[in-house]
C-alpha cells in the first residue's frame, strides 16, 4: 500500500512539472444544455470575457 501511494505521489509530481507545460494556455469554455446542444466560446470572444469576469466575481471571497 505504501508503494502504491508513493508511486501515485511521484506520478502526480511528474505530471505537475511536465504535463502542465504541454497544454496550451488559451482559455476555451464549452457550455452544455439539457437538450444535448452545446456552445463553445473561444479565446478572445466578448462572450467568454464576460463569462470569466462574472465567474471571477462570483468566486471572489
Amino acid at each position: 500500500m505504501r508503494r502504491l501511494l508513493s508511486l501515485a505521489a511521484i506520478g502526480g509530481a511528474v505530471w505537475w512539472l511536465f504535463g502542465r507545460r504541454s497544454t496550451p494556455s488559451t482559455a476555451r469554455v464549452t457550455i452544455g444544455y439539457a437538450d444535448g446542444s452545446s456552445v463553445t466560446l473561444d479565446a478572445g470572444s466578448p462572450e467568454l470575457d464576460r463569462l470569466t469576469s462574472i465567474a471571477a466575481g462570483a468566486s471572489a471571497p
